[in-house]
């Protein structure tokens, strides 16, 4: 995993990472995951395969959450209940939910009060609720881009009300980059 881009995470300058594996997009997850804050919502967007889940199973180790976690696609919701000291993990997928009336669904089935739930919400294929997402929401556009390896993503990240956070986050990033280098050498 690297940076690509030292964007502060506006929409005009995100933050870009290239993920060489799922287990580099997992541990992403991971290292994102102490810096959010309890509400803390998340909308994951890419193709079929871009590694929306692999970040989330990252999400709920970094946030301290018990059990497996798989892609909800047949399921609305799945719920990840924290050990002690962690934050709930609420994984949504809207992949299934009709456009253009995906977020009147969405509210009509109650899922938005998770929103406020004290946990982290993270919604594979989020931009089909676009409009309902609170702004404090926290975009991972996730990319497939092809190698010989066939597994390198580019994951840009926007969060326009978290620059101080992204920033915090590409120092754990770059220290565990620096971390990996040394033992490899």
């Amino acid at each position: 995993m690297r940076t690509l881009s030292c964007g502060d995470g506006n929409y005009e300058t995100p933050w870009v990472i290239e993920s060489t594996s799922p287990d580099d997009t997992e541990k992403l997850g991971e290292l994102i995951a102490p810096f959010l804050p309890p509400n803390a919502v998340i909308s994951l967007n890419g193709d079929l395969g871009a590694g929306k889940t692999a970040l989330t199973r990252g999400l709920a180790h970094g946030l301290g959450c018990l059990g497996p976690v798989a892609s909800p696609t047949f399921t609305l919701l799945m719920e990840h209940p924290a050990q002690a000291g962690g934050l709930a993990l609420y994984h949504f997928d809207a992949y299934r939910l009709d456009m253009p009336d995906a977020a009147d669904a969405f509210v009509e089935f109650g899922l938005d009060a998770y929103f406020d739930a004290g946990g982290v919400c993270a919604i594979e294929w989020g931009e089909k609720i676009a409009s309902l997402l609170p702004v404090r929401t926290l975009s991972i556009k996730l990319s497939r881009h092809c190698q010989d390896d066939g597994q390198t993503r580019h994951i840009k990240l926007y969060w326009p009300d978290g620059a101080a956070l992204i920033a915090q986050i590409r120092l754990v990033i770059d220290a565990d980059q620096t971390s990996q280098i040394i033992k490899h050498e």
